[in-house]
């Protein structure tokens, strides 16, 4: 079962008894494995009020309750992990890798310490995972959320490390990666989900995101969605 968005969680990012209900009725389906919808590593990032949160450990109870209704039913279970840039709703100054156009509003290029905040925002988030008794952890680098946002030509026109060339595009996702790796062990399966083609002029294609996915291969990925 791939995720897919809900809005079930209670309003503090918590797990709710919707979300344990809904979670447990995919898992009895028959499914093998079920990756729980996307889940906010920083407050920075969040998508929505009602967006299940992992970026403290007050969360780790809820969702550990969320891991075990799942097995439960027989199905393995994931989590994936997100922080969604430019599209949060929270936050009046919202992260992207350069001023993107957001309403009426440009935002402002992330400094590097945002940078190194948000990897290791992605690190801690992924070792909570774990520690709520999760199977894997699945990282979300797809959908224009702040990982795509890094790797697209379309959204980063940054000149340091971190933009121009295909390689410092790919900087942002693979530190997210190895950071990820890092914090859960080699034991512990990474997944990746992300976008093959953005189908727009001067967005990603197939000749790049093909290049990224022989770097996650690389790095010993458990799959990509």
């Amino acid at each position: 079962m791939a995720p897919l968005y809900l809005g079930y969680a209670n309003s503090d990012g918590t797990v709710s008894q919707l979300t344990l209900d809904h979670y447990a009725e995919m898992a009895g389906s028959g499914v093998a494995l079920v990756v729980v919808e996307h889940t906010m590593v920083h407050p920075s990032g969040i998508a929505t009020p009602n967006c299940l949160r992992v970026d403290d450990d007050r969360y780790i109870p809820g969702l550990s309750e969320l891991a075990r209704v799942i097995q439960e039913k027989g199905a393995i279970a994931f989590l994936q992990i997100n922080h969604c840039g430019r599209y949060a709703f929270v936050p009046p100054e919202k992260w992207t890798p350069s001023p993107i156009r957001v309403g009426e509003a440009m935002t402002k290029e992330m400094t590097r310490e945002q940078i190194d905040q948000a990897v290791q925002s992605y690190a801690a988030a992924a070792k909570r995972v774990k520690e709520a008794g999760f199977d894997g952890v699945e990282i979300h680098g797809g959908m224009a959320y702040l990982i795509v946002q890094f790797l697209s030509p379309r959204t980063n026109h940054r000149t340091d490390l971190y933009g121009g060339s295909l390689e410092n595009r790919m900087r942002f996702p693979l530190t997210v990666f190895d950071a990820v790796k890092a914090a859960v062990g080699e034991d512990f399966p990474v997944g990746y989900r992300f976008s093959a083609d953005e189908e727009v002029p001067d967005g990603l294609h197939p000749e790049e995101t093909v290049m990224l996915a022989r770097e996650l291969e690389k790095r010993k990925v458990a799959y990509l969605s």
